[in-house]
């Protein structure tokens, strides 16, 4: 193929396509470069760049791994690269502003010269992550739902048994809900609900896992935790909720929490036994008249 046919072949591809297109050698030098609808890249200042050298130390290697495999092969090699401001400082001066996801193609054109076009999927990858998220989430709390609880539970309990780990449930739930609805409407209820969540979120450690159970029960898993601790932990919680009061139309809102905790026990330990566990102590806690803690014994 003549250099003529060859830059006619790499102006038509970069004239109808979106995606970054560069022309190198195989040492990997830019030959030629077309930004496509990335308004951002200074294209002129790619050409006679090293494009290995553009990258991290780590991703270098990935991007000479992949233009050799694609020498070698004779086929096309694709890798999905994140490019940070703070590990990408050359593509920063080439114009680089914000986080980016790229979906690259490597081929191979003949023994001097391969193809490398560069797709971005960033906003394609976050709307991935935002409807994976969302499908895990309560709308009206944000917390977890009870599908991505029971598999954290699962996996969670799993490990702590294969290397002899504690770890601890607390089985949450609002006092008299029913009746806040039935007094205030379910405006009231929906900001307890919030509100609680909030202040749960302020209180849990990095590691542990909160998320709604039911309508007025939230489940919060705690890692390397024992007995008295979570102990400790539910008390901490009943009190923080107890002194809360929530601004409302009809009035300051307030209102108190019943938990019932559940520990790791014995091999035969389930996540399902677990929450079995608190579900029981949460009832006992209850039935000894709201705003109580009920720990697990048993262990």
């Amino acid at each position: 193929m003549t250099k003529e046919i060859l830059q006619d072949r790499f102006d038509y591809l970069a004239a109808n396509v979106e995606e970054i297109v560069l022309l190198l050698s195989n040492q990997g030098e830019i030959l030629k470069a077309s930004a496509g609808i990335e308004e951002w890249l200074h294209v002129d200042s790619l050409v006679g760049l090293s494009f290995p050298l553009l990258f991290s130390s780590d991703m270098m290697t990935q991007v000479h791994n992949q233009i050799n495999s694609a020498i070698e092969t004779g086929e096309t090699v694709k890798f999905q690269y994140s490019m940070k401001e703070k590990d990408s400082p050359d593509w920063v001066e080439l114009g680089l502003k914000e986080p980016h996801i790229w979906q690259t193609r490597c081929q191979k054109i003949n023994d001097e010269q391969l193809i490398f076009v560069i797709a971005d999927r960033s906003e394609e990858v976050r709307l991935e992550r935002k409807i994976i998220n969302q499908a895990q989430r309560d709308p009206l709390t944000g917390a977890y739902n009870r599908r991505a609880l029971m598999t954290v539970l699962s996996q969670s309990v799993a490990q702590a048994q294969r290397y002899d780990w504690l770890c601890s449930f607390l089985m949450i739930d609002i006092d008299n809900f029913t009746k806040v609805n039935e007094s205030y409407g379910w405006d009231a209820g929906d900001l307890i609900l919030q509100q609680l969540v909030s202040n749960l979120h302020s209180f849990k450690r990095t590691a542990d896992f909160l998320a709604r159970y039911a309508d007025d029960q939230f489940v919060m898993f705690l890692p390397e935790t024992n007995i008295e601790q979570s102990g400790l932990a539910a008390e901490r919680i009943r009190q923080m909720v107890e002194s809360l009061e929530i601004p409302f139309s009809q009035g300051n809102l307030s209102f108190t929490v019943s938990i019932g905790a559940a520990t790791l026990g014995d091999v035969e330990e389930t996540h399902e036994t677990m929450l079995r566990r608190a579900e029981e102590n949460l009832a006992i806690a209850k039935a000894s008249g709201n705003n109580r803690v009920e720990v697990d014994e048993r262990v």
